[in-house]
């Protein structure tokens, strides 16, 4: 494992670091198997917190908390609320403190929200002077530009932000601002969402000036072929991997959604929250990985199994309410064929929707307890563009 400076937070981070949003599709138990694998492979930088990925990684830290660094976030912009998260987390992971708690911030206003007086960061620098907290972070996937104005403010420490073979605006601003600031880096979202191969992506991502990749792995087959691809001597990729990485770039450049601030779903006649349909859903990335027949076998946690019906039942109702009016695709500043994704999206839950109903999932997992509030089961499943 190579290990890196995660900035000026002096840690020494491991490059490849485990993402919590797939791991939380399993069972506790297969979950912390994931994580104890991972800090045998000398992975130490653990993402959080989905569903219950707290609680799978709280065995494993408590082993030898000085040797990993744990991070959580949360969307709150208050200071009260930012307080009661960091409790909340605290108790959850067994640990008297967070090495990283990050502030999501998609644009300027969340990020004008989250530096205001009362505000999130307001929250953290207390709770870094009660020892809660050891370094303030931003994440966010949308307009980068905007975790940058975060950067230059002095207060940041460590930045998430994605970055991979297709997608590398984080170059514009943020990179730069990073690199003024001494602030660490962390990569989200290095595998395209599972669009790239991890041979091809992630040693092109080593060779960028980054400190930590975390790669959202489901199972401990992905997390070793995550190891597998960075277990080299050299960084450097050859003539033929750079070129094999610029074939991928090429081929998946109009297919990859940027999570732009709502540029399609503000114009979207049926209201759809397209990004989130075609890019970064877990249950549909899940099922273009697997396929109708995998999904069926995959080791899902139960409580999955239960809401995986619903779920689709729900997306599947909004993707056929596109209208086809055409305005996503002329305001995408990419050139995707939206209205062609989203209706090869629908063919293939309502596949999965028919199969799913003939295996009986949600009858035979109805008593499954879900790690998730109702509230964030609900938004699964309904997801729209906010008023």
């Amino acid at each position: 494992m190579h290990y890196r400076r995660l900035g000026r937070t002096g840690y020494q981070a491991s490059l490849l670091g485990v993402g919590g949003g797939y791991v939380m599709l399993r069972d506790l138990d297969a979950g912390t198997r994931l994580y104890q694998r991972a800090a045998e492979l000398g992975v130490t930088y653990f993402d959080g917190r989905y569903g219950h990925s707290s609680a799978m990684q709280r065995p494993v830290i408590r082993q030898e908390r000085d040797r990993f660094i744990v991070a959580s976030k949360t969307v709150d912009h208050t200071r009260e609320g930012v307080l009661r998260r960091v409790d909340e987390d605290l108790d959850e992971l067994g640990t008297g403190y967070l090495d990283i708690f990050y502030l999501r911030a998609y644009n300027h206003d969340m990020i004008a929200a989250h530096f205001a007086p009362g505000g999130a960061v307001e929250g953290l620098l207390e709770a870094r002077a009660q020892g809660k907290v050891r370094f303030l972070g931003l994440a966010g996937h949308s307009d980068l530009s905007a975790l940058a104005a975060g950067v230059e403010t002095g207060l940041i420490d460590v930045v998430e932000f994605p970055l991979n073979v297709v997608r590398r605006d984080a170059y514009q601003a943020l990179i730069p601002a990073c690199r003024r600031h001494d602030a660490g880096m962390v990569v989200m979202k290095p595998l395209n969402a599972g669009l790239l191969p991890p041979e091809v992506a992630l040693p092109w991502l080593a060779g960028q000036p980054i400190h930590v990749m975390a790669a959202g792995a489901g199972t401990i087959e992905q997390l070793e072929a995550d190891v597998a691809a960075l277990d080299r001597d050299s960084i450097a990729l050859s003539v033929g991997e750079a070129a094999e990485a610029e074939r991928w770039r090429q081929d998946l450049d109009a297919r990859t959604c940027r999570i732009c601030d709502a540029a399609c779903q503000s114009v979207c006649e049926a209201g759809l929250q397209i990004d989130w349909q075609i890019y970064h859903n877990v249950f549909q990335n899940e099922l273009r990985r697997l396929g109708v027949e995998g999904f069926l076998v995959y080791p899902f946690a139960p409580w999955v199994k239960r809401q995986a019906e619903g779920t689709f039942t729900n997306t599947l109702a909004q993707l056929r309410s596109c209208t086809r009016c055409g305005k996503c695709e002329a305001a995408c500043p990419h050139g995707l064929p939206v209205m062609a994704m989203l209706a090869q999206i629908a063919d293939e839950q309502a596949a999965l929707l028919e199969a799913l109903r003939e295996a009986g999932w949600a009858e035979a997992y109805r008593d499954a307890r879900s790690p998730l509030t109702a509230q964030t089961l609900a938004e699964w499943g309904a997801k729209r563009r906010a008023p």
